[in-house]
């Protein structure tokens, strides 16, 4: 389920943007899934690798 959560915001960059800025929430997630949808997002612009711990 994450990884089509998170492929379907990887299609959908409005839908990614309103999660990043909080106006759109991912419901059906546990907070731990929440949250590495969030790490791996925020570290996508960077030159860091996605955090290994949800993997």
């Amino acid at each position: 389920m994450l990884q089509n959560v998170v492929e379907y915001l990887i299609q959908n960059p409005d839908v990614k943007e309103r999660v990043q800025e909080g106006t759109a929430s991912l419901i059906g997630l546990t907070e731990m899934e929440q949250k590495a949808v969030h790490d791996v997002f925020e570290s996508s612009g960077s030159t860091s690798e996605i955090p290994i711990e949800y993997w």
